[in-house]
Parts: structure tokens; C-alpha cells; sequence
């Protein structure tokens, strides 16, 4: 290993790294923040010890290249040790906490402000820490959270008793032959509740003002970097605000590139480049020292750079932003935001929260779900809209989808099943995708449904509902998608089926009816065919999404809107239904009336 401490000389470790690239090696490793000290003698030593390691690098010969898209694997696995993706291990995070007050912080934030008014700064990039005691298997960590953050430069690096997880998505620089291009990332907002609600967002983050001015600011600041490494003239913005999508958040990024100069080596690509100005602000040199005035401790890898070099001199180095430092038992994660004029402290606090919380709130395995009915000699009903909804929810998610192999796969329903004629029978397809694209198909024979709203003959009892003790709320964006996390509704579902209903209707934080478990909700009231708006907190059912686009069942197929409706709306209905697009339309009525006083 090659390292760097803060007493070293930084000049002879790039040399050292130049060397070795030359010499047909690759180099991979990371830096600290405060090797951008070390590249600066103005700003003097870096907070810490001086014998703390502020880079560190291997060097390698060729590496193994494992293709996710394909499977495949490139290169030799001398002496692998296959941990089966660390089967059985566990790990926990206890006595999380940030190392500042929440008053603490907007102190400095106004600070920050008041340094901008007076002209030393127009943007700091202010950052606290995650502190946690940790206890179990790293690698159980990184998988657990690497499902939550499908980033393209991500990394694990183990070292002697230190251990980096990196999830970030932050692309520091790239450099493929002469070129070199850089991504810095500006502007952050919550993600919406399905991609429609993205797109809306997406739109309103790239027009933001404050968005946009940070991400201006930190665009020019690095025009200018590439500008003492590139041709004459060759640097230029490729894009601006490109809004990108990740599992927790929406981030804006742009990109810019350049044409090295044929006499610019690794030394000098660092000591232009490093430390990334999206994760110092405008200047870089003052910026940088009131950040240590008011930060006061080392950042460490958080916000330095991770990646590697090849021999053909190509390389690729993220920015370290979600990422995880883990020391013996003590573990530490950097989160921050851009401070400008405009920013608000309470905002600025929240926003930070917000990128913290794929640590904090990780989420749990899922798998999305398509039900759909194969119908005797018609194949499966309303394929192309399940497929659809399917795709959506797989975009926003971030899962993979193998719509060619689940589409060879369901145009060979329905089976040969011994004993049933599937050219007489229904049967029940459940598609079950994961994350990583494998998906399932199971099918079982199922009644014919009804598609009928005409009144029940006198013999026909309708079947009872009643109302969850549970309220959902609307702004869940898992309401919104049909997946596996289905435990409340499943347990309120089978307390009301153990009292001899059909199903359980859910209301939400504002008292307004949603949908059943498994079915949505139709009513007639005052003439009207209405079903709960989306709005409410409810899954768009396929068969809801026909009824809304074709009218209700019926010779002169009356039209279905959307609306609120509250218990009382279903106390004054002239009937209701509950449906899918597998059971069809099933005629309820309230296991009890509202009582006046709830």
C-alpha cells in the first residue's frame, strides 16, 4: 500500500502514483478532504493529527471486471473466497447521533451567510456527521444498503482495521484518453410518489432559483479548473441541470469537459481538480477555511474522492458523498448542503436529513406484484396495462425488468394443469419481479369474475365490509405501487375475513376512504358511479383505470369519476362494489354504519 499522512510530502505521492501507472500497473485508493490541505499551503495543516492517513492506495495488476447487465466475468479469481453474499450475517447501528445541535448548526449556517454578504464567499458547502456504534459484518451493511442505492460509483474498500462503504452518486472526474469530464452535483429535492409526481418535481428543482444558483455557482468554479488543465478553448458545458433519480432523492447535476494538454500529468490533475468544488463552494481557497473554522474537525474520506487509475492512464474517481467510515466499533457518515444567500437554515437542516436517510431509514426487501387473469381462449386481460403499471413502478424503484423474458414467459399461459381444461378455465397469474430483475410467474384456476353493476337478484347476499382500524397515509409513496409490503394490509384483511367479511376498507390521515386490500372501491351515490381519487393515498388498479377510461358495466356504460368520499358518502350510498381486474366487481355493503359521533 502507498499512504500519505499529513506530514508527507503530497507532491511525492502523486510522483509515486505516477510512476507506478506507467509502469503498467493500475493504482485504486482513496483521499480525505484534507489532502486538498496538503495541496494548498496557504490554508496551512489540516485539522487532526499529523499522522493521520489522508490517502491510500494499492497497486494491482489487471482487475476482475464482473458485468451486472450481462453476468459475466472477466479476469482470473485467484483464491476467491465466496462469502455466499454474506448469508446469515448480520450487523446493527445503535446510539446514532449528530455531532452538532440542530442551534449549533443554524448558527453556522447564519455565519455562513453573513461571510457571503460581505463578499469573502458566495457558497459554502457545510457539512455535520452521523456518529453510531456498529457491531456485526460489514459486508451485511454494504449489501443491505447497496440495495437501497443504486448509484454508479459505489465502492468498499477494507484497509487494516479501517472500512469504506461508498454509495455514492457523485462522479468526480473521468478521464478516457484526453479528455476529461466532470459531473458535479447541486440541488436537492424529496422524491414524489410514482414517476408522474417525479417528473413534476424534476421540473420544479431545475428551474428552483436557489438550486439553480448553487449549481452555477459550483459549474463556473470548475469550468475554471479544468481551464488550468485543457487546450485553449476545448473546455465546455455539456449540460446543465439534468435532474437525476435515486431511491430516497432527486439531485441536479451538470457536466463539463475538456481536452488535456498533452503535457498534463497525474500530478497535476490533482492539485487543479482536488478537493471537487461541489463539496467546497465559491472560491475554493476561502471557502475551504471557513469551512474549517466552522466545521473544526476532519471531514476524512467523506468528500474527498475514491476511484481508480489504469495503466492506459484512463481513471474514474467519485466524490465520497454517502459514504460510511467504520473504524473498529465506531462508525461515521458526513452529510451536508450548499449554503448561499437564499438558503434557509431550517430548510438547510431538513435537506441534509433528507440525504442521510438511506442510513437512517433503510428499506427493507420488496418485490413488486402484477395479478392478472387469463381468461379461457382471450389469453390474459388487460396484459399491455399491467405490463405498463409494472414498468412504472420498476422505473421508480430502480428495479430491473426482463420485459422480453416475462413476455416469452406469459405468452405460454395458461398451463396444462392435470384436472383442469385450460380452455374452459380462469386462472390467477401472479407476477413477482425482485430487485435485481429475477422475476416469478405462479398460476392458479380461478372463479369467472363478474362484470356486472346491475342489482343482485334477491337470493344474492352481498358480502360485508368493514373499515381497518389502521389509517394509511397519503403521502406513502408504497400506496402507490402494487409491492410485497402488504403487512397492515394483510393483518386488518384477515382480523375483518375472521369476522366473516370480504374485505377491509382503509381510510387515511384526513378521515377520506382509499381502497380495500386487495380491491378498489366503486360507489353509487345521488346517481353517480364515484371511486376515491389517487390523490387520497390509493394503488390506480388496472381495472379502476378501464372503468375510469370505458364507463361502469351496463347497457348505456355510465360514467365513473374520481372524488373524496368520506364514511358518511358510504353511509348515503345507493350501492358498492369493490373490484380488480381478476375478481371483477363484487357487491358489499357496511358491516355497520358510521356512528354519528366519529
Amino acid at each position: 500500500m502507498i499512504t500519505c499522512t499529513a506530514a508527507d510530502d503530497p507532491g511525492l505521492f502523486l510522483e509515486i502514483i505516477r510512476r507506478q501507472v506507467e509502469q503498467g500497473h493500475h493504482v485504486a485508493g482513496w483521499f480525505s478532504y484534507e489532502f486538498g490541505y496538503l495541496l494548498e499551503p496557504v490554508l496551512g495543516h489540516p485539522p487532526g493529527s499529523v499522522d493521520q492517513i489522508v490517502a491510500e492506495f494499492g497497486v494491482y495488476g489487471p482487475p476482475v471486471v464482473f458485468d451486472h447487465r450481462t453476468g459475466s466475468v472477466s479476469g482470473s479469481l485467484p483464491q476467491l473466497k465466496r462469502q455466499n453474499g454474506e448469508k446469515g450475517q448480520t450487523y446493527t447501528l445503535e446510539g446514532m447521533r449528530l455531532n452538532l445541535s440542530q442551534a449549533e448548526y443554524e448558527t453556522n449556517v447564519s455565519r455562513i451567510k453573513e461571510y457571503i454578504a460581505a463578499g469573502d464567499t458566495y457558497q459554502v458547502n457545510y457539512t455535520m456527521k452521523l456518529l453510531f456504534e456498529f457491531t456485526g459484518s460489514d459486508g451485511a451493511l454494504y449489501q443491505s444498503l447497496r440495495r437501497n442505492q443504486s448509484v454508479s460509483f459505489g465502492a468498499m474498500i477494507k484497509t487494516g482495521q479501517r472500512r469504506i462503504l461508498s454509495f455514492s452518486p457523485e462522479l468526480f472526474f473521468k478521464k478516457i484518453g484526453d479528455r476529461c469530464l466532470v459531473r458535479p452535483m447541486k440541488g436537492t429535492s424529496p422524491r414524489g410518489r410514482d414517476l408522474g409526481d417525479d417528473q413534476r418535481i424534476s421540473r420544479s428543482l431545475a428551474q428552483d432559483p436557489k438550486n439553480r444558483s448553487e449549481n452555477v455557482m459550483i459549474v463556473d468554479l470548475l469550468r475554471n479548473d479544468l481551464g488550468r488543465l485543457c487546450q485553449m478553448g476545448s473546455v465546455q458545458v455539456d449540460s446543465l441541470f439534468d435532474v437525476e433519480s435515486y431511491e430516497t432523492l432527486l439531485q441536479m447535476t451538470s457536466t463539463i469537459s475538456g481536452s488535456l494538454r498533452p503535457d498534463i500529468k497525474w500530478p497535476e490533475i490533482f492539485r487543479a481538480l482536488f478537493p471537487c468544488g461541489s463539496v467546497t463552494g465559491a472560491p475554493k481557497i476561502r471557502t475551504m477555511e471557513i469551512i474549517r473554522e466552522l466545521e473544526g474537525e476532519a471531514r476524512g474520506v467523506y468528500t474527498g474522492g475514491i476511484g481508480f487509475i489504469g495503466p492506459d492512464g484512463n481513471a474514474v474517481f467519485n466524490v465520497p458523498i454517502r459514504t460510511v467510515s467504520l473504524q473498529g466499533n465506531h462508525g461515521e457518515m458526513g452529510i451536508g448542503s450548499g449554503i448561499v444567500a437564499e438558503s434557509d437554515p431550517i430548510h438547510e437542516w431538513e435537506e441534509c436529513w433528507l440525504k442521510g436517510g438511506f442510513l437512517l431509514n433503510p428499506v427493507p426487501d420488496f418485490q413488486l406484484i402484477e395479478t392478472m387473469l387469463c381468461r379461457p381462449r382471450a389469453g390474459i386481460w388487460l396484459l399491455d396495462e399491467h405490463l405498463d403499471r409494472l414498468r412504472s413502478s420498476a422505473k421508480y424503484w430502480g428495479f430491473s425488468l426482463a420485459e422480453a423474458a416475462i413476455g416469452k414467459t406469459l405468452a405460454e399461459v395458461p398451463p396444462k394443469t392435470d384436472g383442469v381444461d385450460p380452455l374452459e378455465s380462469c386462472f390467477k397469474v401472479r407476477l413477482l419481479v425482485s430487485k435485481d430483475g429475477r422475476f416469478e410467474i405462479k398460476m392458479t384456476p380461478c372463479p369467472h369474475p363478474v362484470l356486472s353493476v346491475e342489482d343482485a337478484p334477491a337470493a344474492i347476499v352481498p358480502g360485508k365490509v368493514a373499515y381497518a382500524t389502521s389509517k394509511i397515509h397519503s403521502s406513502d409513496p408504497y400506496l402507490y405501487h402494487k409491492t410485497t409490503r402488504r403487512t397492515l394490509y394483510n393483518e386488518e384483511r384477515n382480523a375483518a375475513v375472521d369476522r366473516g367479511c370480504f374485505d377491509v376498507l382503509f381510510t387515511n390521515e384526513r378521515g377520506e376512504v382509499t381502497e380495500g386490500s386487495i380491491c378498489n372501491l366503486f360507489v353509487r351515490k345521488d346517481g353517480l358511479w364515484l371511486t376515491p381519487s389517487r390523490e387520497c393515498g390509493l394503488l390506480g388498479g388496472v381495472l379502476r383505470d378501464f372503468l375510469l377510461k370505458n364507463g361502469m358495466p351496463g347497457s348505456a356504460h355510465p360514467p365513473l369519476r374520481e372524488a373524496v368520499l368520506t364514511r358518511a358518502d358510504l353511509d348515503q350510498a345507493e350501492a358498492i362494489y369493490l373490484g380488480n381486474s381478476v375478481r371483477g366487481l363484487v357487491r358489499v355493503e357496511l358491516e355497520s354504519k358510521t356512528d354519528e359521533s366519529v
